[in-house]
């Protein structure tokens, strides 16, 4: 047996594994899925009047639940150290309470038996940066990022079903967070989850939000900024997927 026909044997005894060898995909830009809570900044439910407030209305301690889907497209990157993208949020929140009214005889708020509601559609623009150097380089499965952007949120009120006051307050955002890599627990299953649908990394995130969302500065909006983490404050966690 010559020496071509040993060479042609070995690339052919090779060939299965060459087959099957990862070739991660590009990343191109990230889904995410977040939750957390919100208690509104806001001293009141109808703008200029101070007894129909949130803590009146819905509870002092109590928050709304809070959840979002973000999509991102990452315009540019350095391999394996950085990347920087631009993309936007949507959201929902409500909270159920009971309604206020003035008692003829005292002239005080008291409660009704009727419910009102707040419903939130939170929306946002943002910038967003992505330090991927400790996960793909250092092996350690952490990314950090920061985001920074504009907030725009619609809202309603209703009280028995009749929406009686709506409106939009503007804002910004600004989201300092960190990704924990979920690759690295199963590196064949994530590889075939690239391989087949695409996802080339799957974290588990936690961030914290300070976000003002009162019309910037703006008397006559309603104040929808959070309050969790003191004032304009909370935090929120999720699951990111890049492909």
């Amino acid at each position: 047996m010559n020496r071509f026909n040993i060479t042609l044997i070995f690339i052919l005894l090779l060939l299965p594994s060459i087959a099957s060898a990862y070739m991660p995909s590009q990343r191109l830009g990230a889904l995410e899925f977040r939750f957390g809570p919100h208690r509104p900044n806001s001293n009141e439910i109808i703008v200029n009047d101070p007894e129909l407030s949130y803590e009146n209305i819905f509870g002092k301690n109590e928050s709304m639940f809070r959840f979002e889907i973000e999509l991102d497209w990452q315009f540019a990157r350095v391999p394996d150290i950085i990347s920087f993208a631009v993309g936007g949020t949507i959201g929902y929140m409500h909270e159920k309470g009971k309604a206020l009214y003035a008692d003829p005889a005292t002239g005080d708020m008291v409660k009704s038996s009727d419910t009102t509601t707040l419903n939130v559609f939170p929306m946002s623009l943002l910038a967003i940066i992505r330090v991927d150097v400790l996960k793909d380089k250092l092996g350690v499965p952490f990314s950090p990022y920061f985001k920074a952007g504009l907030d725009w949120d619609i809202w309603w009120t209703k009280t028995s079903g009749t929406t009686d006051n709506q409106g939009g307050t503007p804002g910004f955002r600004m989201v300092p967070g960190i990704a924990l890599s979920l690759n690295w627990i199963d590196l064949t299953t994530s590889r075939t989850f690239d391989n087949e649908v695409g996802v080339n990394n799957s974290a588990l995130f936690f961030e914290y939000i300070y976000e003002r969302v009162d019309g910037f500065g703006d008397s006559g909006k309603l104040d929808l900024s959070p309050s969790n983490i003191k004032a304009h404050g909370t935090w929120m966690a999720g699951l990111l997927l890049e492909f």
